[in-house]
């Protein structure tokens, strides 16, 4: 179904991009251009140069400045010639090195350049890229007080076919609607709802029928309430069991090119365990992921 009602497009005008120059961040930087050759955003580029032992494991040598500085050098023309490569157009965004490590240093500068989307990698799903891609986005998110979009290094275009996480919350409808901007023309949208495993055992099948009825009616609200372009198609879907699994799950299943999800809490507890959910989407997707933070920057 194709939502009827077409609203003014709203854009991120200002996108803050985190890379360290590696291959896996090839696909993050199209994306980046992508969304900026298309809505006219200005781009931000941070690295994070991380702190240094004192003494080299191996003999107790210390690094010089001049080490410090040829690392530094190397960094530098290792993102901007990246950059070069995959977006020529790169050429007028701003790339700053940051001293710190990269979950910190990402947020920081996000506030001091007024980006209103956070852009970075995914990583693959190795132990590796695990641990430096992944594990980064959580790290961010815990952080973050605006939208992050986390790449698969396999995107190769605007999202299309889209996968929304919908518990008919608040910050479900926010995390659809702040995610309409990054999505490509004619984009098809899967409005998902997992009912938990506990509901769905049909132990109690007057009481699955009710909460069946409840799913239809909040979906008629929510459409009520959407402003999702009319080139837009629209539709619901009802799944059973593990959210997280069957949300991946689906994902594959559609080929999604972006699962969109929001997390829930406010204080610093939500904010440390940030949701079992995304922890997992974030962890599993082999497709990008958006995600909007519990707490939103005030505009």
């Amino acid at each position: 179904m194709t939502a009827d009602v077409e609203t003014p497009r709203q854009t991120y005008s200002i996108l803050l991009l985190a890379s360290d120059g590696s291959p896996a961040m090839d696909a993050t930087i199209q994306m980046a251009h992508l969304l900026a050759a298309r809505d006219h955003a200005r781009v931000h580029v941070v690295t994070a140069v991380e702190p240094l032992p004192m003494v080299t494991p191996e003999g107790n040598l210390p690094f010089t400045s001049e080490v410090e500085q040829s690392r530094r050098a190397a960094l530098e023309k290792q993102v901007l010639d990246q950059l070069a490569r995959v977006a020529p157009e790169s050429r007028d965004w701003a790339v700053r090195q940051i001293d710190g490590h990269p979950d910190v240093t990402i947020v920081r500068m996000a506030h001091e350049a007024g980006a209103g989307l956070i852009v970075l990698g995914l990583g693959e799903h190795g132990m590796v890229d695990r641990w430096f891609g992944g594990e980064t986005a959580l790290r961010v998110l815990r952080l973050a007080d605006v939208p992050v979009l986390a790449v698969s290094p396999s995107a190769d275009r605007l999202p299309e076919r889209v996968l929304v996480a919908m518990d008919f919350s608040e910050t479900s409808e926010r995390a659809l609607a702040a995610a309409l901007p990054l999505l490509g023309a004619g984009a098809k949208i899967t409005m998902a709802h997992v009912v938990p495993r506990d509901i769905s055992m049909g132990v109690w099948p007057a009481w699955d029928d009710a909460y069946e009825n409840a799913v239809k009616a909040s979906f008629a609200e929510l459409r009520g309430r959407l402003k999702i372009p009319a080139s837009m198609a629209a539709e619901e879907l009802v799944l059973y069991g593990d959210p997280a699994r069957e949300l991946l799950t689906q994902a594959e299943r559609m080929k999604a090119d972006l699962i969109v999800t929001g997390t829930h809490g406010h204080n610093i507890v939500a904010r440390a365990l940030l949701g079992r959910v995304s922890t997992k989407l974030i962890r599993g997707a082999q497709c990008s992921v958006f995600i909007l933070p519990p707490e939103m920057r005030a505009s």
